[in-house]
């Protein structure tokens, strides 16, 4: 009697969303596909709900902090959704299951309403160790109708990350049209199919920023993350789980949230589906469980809590564990753990004359445009060498694409004062051409980012107005700067170079640099009366200098990667002359950086080995 009443329910949900065309969730009915397939599933869930009714005979449960990566899965399109979007989207469930004061999450007045005690954290390293932003981005034309099998493309162990698969649209098997926004698996479907386990919704159900849709204001990962935890619709199994005899074991097992026939959309809260409830109470149209509006949605239950308690304890202690949220970049506190600070320091050069960026540390991260149209390197010219980056932008005849590139994350505290230059070389398409180069600088590897500078297509341009692919001449180039100095405690500066699109021309980009300006570096070598003989050299080279009173000096030579290939500790230098030889046996032929590090600041100085 019971799957007949769910299958029902079902089918006048079904019939219902396809008139609206949107299907909010469709957790309950691929569940029923995967009890098909795993008949075990339905021992596990009695198993389950069982826990979830004993009484709590443990401390009060402290903040659980949940580590989340974001499997972005695009075809180059809309989907390829950014990293503020996704930083939206964490805010939103974070609000929302921690009832945050000012926030959505804390705007019902309804004494049910409670703090669920859960927060989401992006990870910060990955499985392997190795620093993340928390996304994973995948190129793939089944990001289209996307199901279970698409998550097979990236995931992370479900048993130590929160997996959110981001795609294009939902393949719908209900038998008729209409939009799905999203769908879950039970925390009892872990043992069985854990290479699914996690969420999956459509990009624009990821926030309210950029490509989200406002309606539904973020709440279809808040509602499927619901389930993720242990929770059901409030209308499972239409009206069963009505009284005090029945509610912890019926309907959506929880005691507080009334019996709902179906679901409720909109914002209709005089809404009275079922009337046999013993108090009879109106559908708690607001429950994030329930397929109001986003707007609308504003509570988590008390009993929904203590339903969601020992569930987790009992099927997800791993992803909350001490140990685990050590392993993904976190402390106990939810705090994010410190970073080591990177092997590449500053000062810090890049030509892109390599033709590839293997190895180097730089990423390309084209979200709309694949091939040469988005960014890519070259190696047919360079503002001062063989190569550089390119982003053939007169092939874009659309408006807002964006693409970008990353350098390596790099320690600038070496730096008194860091300042960034890079040369770059664009023209117009028209008089009215917009295009916008933003730069965007992270300590954690991405994660969270400043906009640390626009330049506008007027402060870019080097060519003359032009319908014509542009291709810069020797002279076509100029030098823009950036001063770094606001983030000069960084130890993982990366840096973001996004390039808005608005109907340009083609934009090339080389000679990236991180160092003191010439000025405080001449300066400082001025001071100390510093030279370098011979340069260029192939066996030894000598570094001189002239120390007014006793100093600690340092000295590292350093590749154009930003590594150290040499160096000489610190140690004390008594007033007077002095001479410091430096073995360049076995380096490669070209251009290296001689790092010094005074106790006045530090200067870099330029050394060929030949």
């Amino acid at each position: 009697m019971k799957k007949l009443i769910l299958s029902s329910s079902l089918l006048f949900f079904v019939l219902f969303t396809q008139a609206q065309k949107i299907i909010p969730c469709v957790t309950d009915e691929l569940y029923l596909e995967s009890v098909a397939q795993h008949p075990e599933l339905k021992l596990e869930e009695e198993r389950v709900n069982a826990i979830a009714r004993l009484p709590i005979m443990q401390k009060a449960v402290t903040v659980r902090y949940i580590p989340v990566v974001f499997h972005v899965i695009h075809k180059y399109g809309v989907e390829n959704i950014s990293q503020t979007q996704i930083n939206d989207a964490i805010r939103i469930l974070n609000e929302d299951y921690r009832r945050l004061a000012g926030t959505n999450g804390a705007s019902s007045t309804d004494p049910l309403a409670t703090d669920m005690q859960i927060e989401f954290r992006l990870a910060q390293f990955d499985p392997n160790g190795l620093p993340t932003n928390g996304v994973n981005r995948i190129y793939n034309i089944n990001t289209d109708n996307a199901r279970d099998q698409q998550k097979a493309l990236s995931y992370w162990d479900a048993k130590k990350y929160f997996n959110v698969w981001v795609v294009n649209s939902i393949q719908n098997t209900t038998g008729g049209g209409g939009t799905i926004l999203g769908y879950a698996q039970f925390p009892f479907q872990l043992n069985s199919q854990p290479s699914t386990d996690g969420v999956m919704a459509l990009f624009s159900q990821i926030g309210i920023i950029e490509t989200a849709e406002i309606a539904q204001a973020g709440r279809t990962l808040t509602h499927e993350a619901g389930h993720w935890v242990g929770l059901y619709h409030p209308f499972q199994n239409a009206c069963s789980g009505a009284t005090s005899s029945n509610c912890a074991s019926q309907g959506d097992q929880v005691c507080d949230t009334p019996p709902v026939l179906d679901a409720n959309y909109g914002c209709v809260n005089s809404r009275n589906s079922c009337t046999n409830d013993v108090p009879d109470l109106p559908d708690l149209v607001k429950d994030y469980m329930d397929y109001a509006d986003g707007n609308c949605m504003n509570l988590f239950t008390a009993g929904q809590k203590a339903r969601i308690d020992p569930i987790m304890t009992s099927t997800r202690a791993t992803i909350f564990s001490t140990a685990n949220l050590s392993a993904a970049g976190l402390n106990a506190d939810g705090t994010y753990k410190t970073l080591t600070p990177s092997t590449t320091k500053a000062p810090y050069q890049y030509n892109f004359d390599a033709g590839t960026l293997a190895g180097s540390g730089w990423t390309l991260e084209n979200y709309t445009s694949p091939g040469d149209s988005g960014w890519h390197i070259i190696n047919t010219l360079g503002a001062n060498g063989t190569g550089c980056m390119n982003a053939m932008n007169l092939k874009n005849n659309r408006t807002n694409v964006r693409n970008a590139f990353c350098s390596p994350s790099i320690d600038i505290t070496t730096l008194n004062n860091p300042t960034l230059t890079f040369s770059i070389a664009y023209a117009k398409r028209t008089n009215a051409s917009a295009d916008k180069l933003k730069v965007y600088i992270s300590d954690n590897y991405g994660r969270s980012e400043i906009l640390a500078k626009t330049f506008s297509a007027s402060n870019m341009q080097t060519g003359a107005v032009s319908t014509s692919s542009f291709i810069p001449s020797s002279s076509e180039w100029q030098t823009l700067t950036l001063d770094l100095s606001p983030y000069k405690t960084y130890t993982n500066c990366k840096i973001r170079f996004e390039l808005q699109s608005l109907l340009g021309n083609n934009i090339y980009f080389d000679a990236f640099s991180i160092s003191n300006p010439v000025g405080i570096d001449e300066a400082l070598k001025q001071a100390l009366n510093f030279n370098v003989y011979p340069n260029p050299s192939k066996d030894f080279t000598t570094f001189s200098f002239e120390n007014t009173k006793a100093s600690t000096i340092e000295f590292s030579l350093i590749d154009l990667q930003g590594k150290i290939v040499e160096a000489v500790a610190a140690q004390n230098f008594e007033s007077g002359k002095h001479e410091v030889k430096m073995d360049l046996k076995g380096l490669a032929t070209g251009v290296y950086m001689l790092e010094v590090k005074t106790e006045n600041g530090v200067f870099a100085h330029k050394i060929m080995v030949e």
